[in-house]
């Protein structure tokens, strides 16, 4: 199955995705919320470093700007922040753990959640696939 990246975009750039989120889960009994530590910001050198890597035709103009880590709570190592979709299913991510960072390219997942929707994250990512954003 091939990831829907822009299901994606349209979630991490909707302000009313938390709330829609919250209302699903606790809806469904499930109180697991994202990882959603947000301690790490880009420095200026960092961000000419992400709109300089040639991304391709497909590749988004500029960065996410909503920088927070997706990945399930008490998850083991470093947060990871999407920050721009390169064409190729690769997307440009930010890995930090305290005060160390680096960018990092990385292939998006291909599983799928438990509803069968396609995962926002990249391959290889710990824990479960979240869930998937609700209309």
């Amino acid at each position: 199955m091939k990831p829907d990246t822009g299901t994606l975009r349209h979630t991490l750039h909707d302000p009313a995705y938390v709330t829609t989120l919250l209302t699903r889960l606790f809806g469904a009994g499930d109180t697991t919320l994202p990882c959603a530590r947000e301690d790490y910001h880009l420095t200026p050198d960092q961000t000419a470093a992400v709109l300089a890597i040639d991304g391709g035709s497909n590749a988004d103009d500029d960065i996410t700007p909503d920088t927070w880590c997706p990945l399930h709570p008490h998850h083991p190592g470093p947060h990871y922040s999407l920050l721009r979709y390169l064409s190729n299913d690769t997307v440009v991510w930010i890995k930090w753990l305290g005060r160390l960072s680096e960018l990092v390219t990385l292939t998006e997942c291909t599983l799928t959640t438990t509803d069968h929707d396609t995962c926002p994250l990249f391959t290889g990512h710990t824990g479960p696939c979240p869930p998937p954003r609700t209309d």
